[in-house]
């Protein structure tokens, strides 16, 4: 699942640009406190009223005006990280999550998952994945107004928890990022949120054609 999904959104955004990547922000955006089966919907919504669109509520749309404002910056920034220290490395992630951690409304968490889906080597700790394994929301948080010496000290963190989990999981040779990828699709596969999305291959493929909408046959 990782391996086909994740690689597609990755050459996705590399290829059709700063747009993708919007795009790619959208999506992990609209999967904030809304089940992932109601992400594609959400999609079409902002796709006809733009920032108008009532999924965009709370900071959700601040978060999207800031990609939008940001695109170009974002995207020339990721791709110096990737090539300077390449997707697998630690320094990578600690970049990554540092540099998508200032989109409104995602946080640590959601700028992992960003960084996730676009293919470094990191984790998104949701709910479903600290309930799982009983992992303390405080892993997840970060003060923004801290020192930046604070700040890389708690993203390290957070990019070390993912790891170690994942070296101790039922799968552990395979990355950290497609450890958890492919236990959290199979995990919520069929969830009261999305019955619709019954098997974990399902779920994975979904992400796919919510980062893709509006570009298919662009």
């Amino acid at each position: 699942m990782y391996q086909r999904d994740v690689n597609e959104i990755k050459g996705f955004v590399r290829w059709r640009g700063p747009d993708a990547l919007v795009n790619t922000g959208l999506f992990v955006l609209l999967t904030i406190q809304a089940g992932l089966s109601t992400v594609r919907g959400a999609m079409r919504k902002v796709e006809l009223d733009g920032n108008g669109a009532d999924c965009l509520w709370g900071k959700k749309r601040d978060g999207f005006e800031y990609l939008i404002d940001h695109k170009d910056y974002l995207y020339g920034k990721v791709y110096q990280i990737a090539d300077k220290h390449g997707y697998e490395s630690k320094q990578s992630c600690i970049e990554i999550i540092r540099l998508f951690v200032n989109v409104p409304n995602f946080g640590m968490v959601k700028a992992a998952f960003m960084a996730q889906c676009l293919g470094f080597d990191t984790a998104c700790l949701d709910v479903h994945n600290l309930t799982r394994f009983g992992i303390p929301v405080s892993a997840t948080k970060i003060n923004m107004k801290a020192k930046e010496a604070t700040i890389l000290r708690k993203i390290e963190g957070y990019v070390n928890l993912c790891h170690t989990y994942a070296e101790h999981g039922e799968n552990y040779e395979v990355s950290t990022a497609e450890y958890w990828w492919n236990t959290w699709c199979i995990y919520i596969a069929g969830n009261r949120a999305n019955r619709a999305l019954d098997t974990g291959d399902v779920v994975s493929r979904y992400h796919v054609e919510c980062v893709t909408y509006g570009f298919e046959h662009g």
